[in-house]
Protein backbone atom coordinates (compact mmCIF):
# COMPACT_ATOMS: atom_id res chain seq x y z
CA UNK A 1 0.00 0.00 0.00
CA UNK A 2 1.31 3.27 -0.56
CA UNK A 3 0.35 6.46 1.04
CA UNK A 4 -1.90 9.08 0.42
CA UNK A 5 -2.56 12.31 1.15
CA UNK A 6 -4.56 11.63 4.24
CA UNK A 7 -1.35 10.66 5.74
CA UNK A 8 -2.18 12.14 8.96
CA UNK A 9 -2.03 9.27 11.27
CA UNK A 10 1.97 9.69 10.78
CA UNK A 11 2.25 13.23 12.01
CA UNK A 12 3.47 13.84 14.95
CA UNK A 13 2.47 17.28 16.81
CA UNK A 14 6.76 17.90 17.42
CA UNK A 15 6.61 18.42 13.71
CA UNK A 16 5.39 21.63 13.96
CA UNK A 17 7.37 24.52 12.23
CA UNK A 18 7.67 28.55 13.64
CA UNK A 19 6.92 31.40 10.96
CA UNK A 20 9.83 34.15 11.51
CA UNK A 21 9.42 37.74 10.13
CA UNK A 22 12.99 39.15 8.86
CA UNK A 23 14.19 42.37 6.68
CA UNK A 24 10.63 43.51 6.07
CA UNK A 25 9.40 39.99 5.14
CA UNK A 26 7.83 37.19 5.80
CA UNK A 27 9.88 34.29 5.69
CA UNK A 28 8.83 30.34 7.17
CA UNK A 29 11.33 28.95 9.21
CA UNK A 30 11.02 25.12 9.13
CA UNK A 31 13.24 25.09 12.36
CA UNK A 32 11.28 22.35 14.43
CA UNK A 33 11.71 19.79 11.90
CA UNK A 34 10.85 16.41 13.14
CA UNK A 35 10.56 14.00 10.64
CA UNK A 36 6.68 12.85 9.78
CA UNK A 37 7.57 9.27 8.76
CA UNK A 38 7.73 6.52 10.83
CA UNK A 39 11.13 5.93 12.26
CA UNK A 40 11.61 2.65 10.51
CA UNK A 41 11.76 4.33 7.15
CA UNK A 42 14.20 7.11 7.64
CA UNK A 43 16.43 5.13 8.98
CA UNK A 44 16.30 2.52 6.30
CA UNK A 45 17.23 5.41 4.02
CA UNK A 46 21.34 5.38 5.71
CA UNK A 47 22.80 4.11 3.00
CA UNK A 48 26.61 3.36 3.11
CA UNK A 49 27.00 5.08 0.64
CA UNK A 50 26.18 8.23 1.55
CA UNK A 51 28.94 7.78 4.18
CA UNK A 52 30.94 11.56 2.77
CA UNK A 53 28.93 12.00 -0.14
CA UNK A 54 28.95 15.43 -0.86
CA UNK A 55 25.83 17.29 -2.16
CA UNK A 56 25.19 21.16 -2.95
CA UNK A 57 21.50 21.60 -2.08
CA UNK A 58 20.28 25.00 -3.52
CA UNK A 59 17.50 26.58 -1.47
CA UNK A 60 18.84 24.56 1.76
CA UNK A 61 18.38 26.78 4.50
CA UNK A 62 14.22 26.12 4.61
CA UNK A 63 11.46 23.75 3.45
CA UNK A 64 11.88 20.66 1.25
CA UNK A 65 16.10 21.32 0.97
CA UNK A 66 16.62 21.51 4.80
CA UNK A 67 14.44 18.40 5.25
CA UNK A 68 16.48 16.74 2.45
CA UNK A 69 19.99 18.39 4.01
CA UNK A 70 19.40 17.10 6.98
CA UNK A 71 18.28 13.31 6.65
CA UNK A 72 21.17 12.92 4.24
CA UNK A 73 23.64 14.53 7.31
CA UNK A 74 22.07 11.99 9.17
CA UNK A 75 23.43 9.19 6.87
CA UNK A 76 27.10 10.51 7.25
CA UNK A 77 27.14 13.04 3.76
CA UNK A 78 28.53 16.68 3.55
CA UNK A 79 26.33 19.20 2.57
CA UNK A 80 26.56 22.40 0.42
CA UNK A 81 23.45 25.13 1.23
CA UNK A 82 22.90 27.61 -0.70
CA UNK A 83 20.05 30.54 -0.41
CA UNK A 84 19.29 33.91 -0.91
CA UNK A 85 18.90 34.81 3.09
CA UNK A 86 22.80 35.26 4.40
CA UNK A 87 21.35 35.32 8.13
CA UNK A 88 19.52 32.38 7.58
CA UNK A 89 22.07 30.15 6.08
CA UNK A 90 24.22 30.69 9.13
CA UNK A 91 21.73 29.81 11.66
CA UNK A 92 21.26 26.67 9.86
CA UNK A 93 24.85 26.23 9.63
CA UNK A 94 25.57 26.53 13.37
CA UNK A 95 22.88 24.10 13.92
CA UNK A 96 24.19 21.94 11.59
CA UNK A 97 27.83 21.93 13.68
CA UNK A 98 25.80 21.68 16.90
CA UNK A 99 23.73 18.54 15.69
CA UNK A 100 26.34 16.57 13.36
CA UNK A 101 29.22 17.95 14.07
CA UNK A 102 31.95 20.80 12.82
CA UNK A 103 32.90 20.07 9.24
CA UNK A 104 30.15 18.46 8.08
CA UNK A 105 28.43 21.66 6.46
CA UNK A 106 29.17 24.55 4.06
CA UNK A 107 27.04 27.98 3.66
CA UNK A 108 27.11 29.70 0.14
CA UNK A 109 25.04 33.30 -0.10
CA UNK A 110 23.75 33.84 -3.24
CA UNK A 111 20.99 33.52 -6.13
CA UNK A 112 20.83 30.77 -8.71
CA UNK A 113 19.23 33.64 -10.91
CA UNK A 114 22.85 34.96 -11.23
CA UNK A 115 25.07 32.87 -13.16
CA UNK A 116 27.92 33.92 -11.65
CA UNK A 117 26.35 32.77 -8.25
CA UNK A 118 26.08 29.54 -9.10
CA UNK A 119 29.44 28.57 -10.77
CA UNK A 120 30.74 30.59 -7.38
CA UNK A 121 29.05 27.97 -5.23
CA UNK A 122 30.02 25.43 -6.99
CA UNK A 123 33.72 25.79 -6.72
CA UNK A 124 33.18 26.65 -3.15
CA UNK A 125 32.02 22.88 -2.72
CA UNK A 126 34.62 21.86 -4.61
CA UNK A 127 37.26 23.82 -2.88
CA UNK A 128 35.55 22.73 0.32
CA UNK A 129 35.02 19.17 0.13
CA UNK A 130 37.75 18.01 -2.82
CA UNK A 131 34.82 16.80 -5.06
CA UNK A 132 30.83 17.29 -5.72
CA UNK A 133 28.76 14.02 -5.79
CA UNK A 134 24.97 15.27 -6.18
CA UNK A 135 23.53 18.64 -7.57
CA UNK A 136 20.49 18.76 -6.28
CA UNK A 137 18.32 22.10 -7.54
CA UNK A 138 16.01 22.48 -5.30
CA UNK A 139 15.58 25.95 -5.08
CA UNK A 140 12.69 27.62 -6.72
CA UNK A 141 9.98 30.66 -6.74
CA UNK A 142 6.63 30.69 -5.76
CA UNK A 143 3.59 32.29 -8.24
CA UNK A 144 1.81 33.21 -4.86
CA UNK A 145 5.02 35.59 -4.76
CA UNK A 146 3.39 37.61 -7.26
CA UNK A 147 -0.26 37.24 -6.08
CA UNK A 148 -1.42 33.85 -7.96
CA UNK A 149 -2.62 31.50 -6.07
CA UNK A 150 -0.70 28.63 -7.22
CA UNK A 151 -1.41 25.16 -6.05
CA UNK A 152 -4.17 24.96 -3.02
CA UNK A 153 -5.48 27.93 -3.82
CA UNK A 154 -9.22 28.52 -4.34
CA UNK A 155 -8.44 31.65 -6.22
CA UNK A 156 -5.65 32.32 -9.24
CA UNK A 157 -4.60 35.29 -11.30
CA UNK A 158 -5.11 35.14 -14.46
CA UNK A 159 -1.99 35.50 -17.57
CA UNK A 160 -3.16 39.16 -18.47
CA UNK A 161 -3.13 40.52 -15.25
CA UNK A 162 -0.04 38.89 -13.96
CA UNK A 163 2.98 41.29 -13.66
CA UNK A 164 5.84 40.47 -16.47
CA UNK A 165 8.10 40.77 -12.99
CA UNK A 166 6.49 37.30 -12.45
CA UNK A 167 7.26 36.03 -15.45
CA UNK A 168 11.03 36.75 -15.82
CA UNK A 169 11.79 35.63 -11.86
CA UNK A 170 9.97 32.79 -11.64
CA UNK A 171 11.69 31.44 -14.95
CA UNK A 172 14.94 33.02 -14.09
CA UNK A 173 14.89 31.20 -10.80
CA UNK A 174 13.07 27.90 -11.69
CA UNK A 175 14.77 27.39 -15.11
CA UNK A 176 17.73 28.91 -15.56
CA UNK A 177 18.70 28.66 -12.65
CA UNK A 178 19.13 24.82 -12.71
CA UNK A 179 20.45 25.06 -15.88
CA UNK A 180 23.55 27.36 -14.85
CA UNK A 181 23.56 25.30 -11.80
CA UNK A 182 24.01 22.08 -13.03
CA UNK A 183 26.14 23.46 -15.84
CA UNK A 184 28.73 24.43 -13.20
CA UNK A 185 28.71 20.83 -11.77
CA UNK A 186 28.44 18.47 -14.69
CA UNK A 187 32.65 19.13 -16.04
CA UNK A 188 32.91 18.32 -12.13
CA UNK A 189 31.06 14.71 -12.08
CA UNK A 190 32.17 14.20 -15.81
CA UNK A 191 35.53 14.48 -15.01
CA UNK A 192 34.95 11.85 -12.18
CA UNK A 193 33.06 9.69 -13.99
CA UNK A 194 30.21 9.59 -11.51
CA UNK A 195 27.46 11.90 -10.10
CA UNK A 196 24.06 12.87 -9.83
CA UNK A 197 21.49 15.57 -10.87
CA UNK A 198 18.70 15.86 -9.44
CA UNK A 199 15.34 18.30 -9.49
CA UNK A 200 12.71 19.04 -8.28
CA UNK A 201 9.17 19.30 -10.09
CA UNK A 202 5.47 19.31 -9.77
CA UNK A 203 2.50 17.35 -10.58
CA UNK A 204 1.66 17.06 -13.79
CA UNK A 205 -1.90 18.56 -13.24
CA UNK A 206 0.00 21.82 -11.73
CA UNK A 207 1.48 22.32 -15.34
CA UNK A 208 -1.40 23.15 -17.29
CA UNK A 209 -4.01 24.44 -14.42
CA UNK A 210 -5.53 28.05 -14.54
CA UNK A 211 -3.95 30.22 -12.88
CA UNK A 212 -0.21 28.85 -13.44
CA UNK A 213 0.67 29.94 -16.76
CA UNK A 214 4.35 30.65 -15.61
CA UNK A 215 5.32 28.05 -13.35
CA UNK A 216 3.74 25.28 -14.54
CA UNK A 217 5.28 25.52 -18.01
CA UNK A 218 9.02 26.53 -16.17
CA UNK A 219 8.53 23.05 -14.50
CA UNK A 220 7.21 21.14 -18.07
CA UNK A 221 10.14 22.66 -19.19
CA UNK A 222 12.39 21.53 -16.49
CA UNK A 223 11.10 18.10 -17.00
CA UNK A 224 12.10 17.96 -20.52
CA UNK A 225 15.25 19.37 -20.35
CA UNK A 226 16.36 17.30 -17.94
CA UNK A 227 14.91 14.43 -20.60
CA UNK A 228 17.75 15.80 -23.11
CA UNK A 229 20.27 15.76 -20.20
CA UNK A 230 20.00 12.22 -19.39
CA UNK A 231 20.26 11.35 -22.91
CA UNK A 232 23.17 13.38 -23.55
CA UNK A 233 24.90 12.18 -20.57
CA UNK A 234 23.90 8.45 -21.06
CA UNK A 235 26.54 6.03 -20.58
CA UNK A 236 29.18 8.79 -18.20
CA UNK A 237 28.31 8.01 -14.80
CA UNK A 238 25.98 10.62 -14.30
CA UNK A 239 22.69 10.12 -13.38
CA UNK A 240 19.77 12.71 -14.14
CA UNK A 241 16.62 12.33 -12.29
CA UNK A 242 13.28 14.73 -11.63
CA UNK A 243 11.73 14.36 -7.98
CA UNK A 244 8.85 15.62 -7.28
CA UNK A 245 6.46 15.46 -3.84
CA UNK A 246 3.45 14.70 -5.49
CA UNK A 247 1.28 17.12 -4.59
CA UNK A 248 1.15 20.81 -2.42
CA UNK A 249 2.52 20.09 0.46
CA UNK A 250 3.46 22.18 3.44
CA UNK A 251 6.13 24.13 3.74
CA UNK A 252 6.39 27.85 3.78
CA UNK A 253 6.51 27.71 -0.15
CA UNK A 254 2.47 27.52 -0.06
CA UNK A 255 1.56 30.55 1.55
CA UNK A 256 -0.10 31.31 5.11
CA UNK A 257 -2.83 33.28 3.04
CA UNK A 258 -3.80 30.75 0.36
CA UNK A 259 -3.76 27.24 2.82
CA UNK A 260 -4.22 28.94 6.70
CA UNK A 261 -2.57 27.63 9.46
CA UNK A 262 0.78 26.95 11.07
CA UNK A 263 3.66 26.04 8.69
CA UNK A 264 4.15 22.20 10.06
CA UNK A 265 0.77 21.67 10.69
CA UNK A 266 -1.44 22.10 7.58
CA UNK A 267 -1.51 18.59 6.39
CA UNK A 268 -4.07 17.54 9.42
CA UNK A 269 -6.90 18.92 7.68
CA UNK A 270 -6.05 17.25 4.21
CA UNK A 271 -5.43 19.78 1.47
CA UNK A 272 -1.75 19.34 1.83
CA UNK A 273 0.98 16.80 1.93
CA UNK A 274 3.38 16.59 4.72
CA UNK A 275 6.76 18.80 4.51
CA UNK A 276 8.96 16.62 4.21
CA UNK A 277 6.60 14.07 2.38
CA UNK A 278 9.55 14.28 -0.51
CA UNK A 279 12.77 13.13 1.78
CA UNK A 280 12.68 9.32 1.44
CA UNK A 281 12.83 9.49 -2.26
CA UNK A 282 15.02 12.65 -2.52
CA UNK A 283 17.71 10.48 -0.12
CA UNK A 284 17.43 7.42 -1.84
CA UNK A 285 18.63 8.93 -5.13
CA UNK A 286 21.58 10.13 -3.44
CA UNK A 287 22.67 6.81 -2.75
CA UNK A 288 24.75 4.53 -4.76
CA UNK A 289 21.27 2.01 -4.66
CA UNK A 290 20.17 4.01 -7.72
CA UNK A 291 23.34 4.32 -9.88
CA UNK A 292 22.37 3.92 -13.52
CA UNK A 293 18.81 5.08 -13.06
CA UNK A 294 18.82 7.92 -15.30
CA UNK A 295 15.56 9.94 -17.40
CA UNK A 296 13.40 9.04 -14.08
CA UNK A 297 10.57 10.94 -13.11
CA UNK A 298 9.93 10.35 -9.41
CA UNK A 299 6.24 11.00 -7.48
CA UNK A 300 7.62 10.71 -3.95
CA UNK A 301 4.75 10.79 -2.03
CA UNK A 302 4.42 7.14 -3.50
CA UNK A 303 6.75 5.61 -1.35
CA UNK A 304 5.33 2.25 -0.29
CA UNK A 305 5.02 2.33 3.52
CA UNK A 306 4.69 -1.50 3.28
CA UNK A 307 7.82 -2.30 0.89
CA UNK A 308 10.62 -4.80 2.57
CA UNK A 309 13.24 -2.92 1.68
CA UNK A 310 13.89 1.19 0.42
CA UNK A 311 14.62 -0.01 -2.94
CA UNK A 312 10.90 -1.85 -2.66
CA UNK A 313 9.39 1.33 -1.92
CA UNK A 314 11.13 3.46 -3.78
CA UNK A 315 10.41 1.36 -6.96
CA UNK A 316 6.68 2.08 -6.63
CA UNK A 317 7.49 6.26 -6.69
CA UNK A 318 8.87 5.72 -10.38
CA UNK A 319 6.40 7.24 -12.93
CA UNK A 320 5.76 4.82 -15.77
CA UNK A 321 7.59 6.01 -19.07
CA UNK A 322 5.91 8.05 -22.11
CA UNK A 323 8.09 7.92 -25.60
CA UNK A 324 6.63 11.60 -25.77
CA UNK A 325 6.10 14.49 -23.44
CA UNK A 326 2.13 15.70 -23.38
CA UNK A 327 0.18 17.98 -21.98
CA UNK A 328 -2.95 18.52 -24.50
Amino acid sequence: MTFKIDRAQFLRAAGAATVAVAAGQAAAAEEAYKSSWPEKTIKSLRHPSLKNRVVLITGGSRGFGWFIAQELLAGGAKVVLTGRGEEALKKVAAEVDQKYGKGRCLTVAGDVSNQADCARAVEATVQGFGRIDVMFNNAGRSPQDFGSGGAGANDSQKFYTTPDEALTTIYDTNLKGVWYMSKAAAPHLLKQKFGKIISVSTSAGNMARAGNSIYGPAKAALEVMHKCWALEMKGTGVDVNIVLPGGASDTSFIKQAVVAGDVGSRATNGRLLPGDVIVPAAVWLCTDATNGMTGERVVAKNWDLTAATPDEAFKKCLDPHVPMPQLM
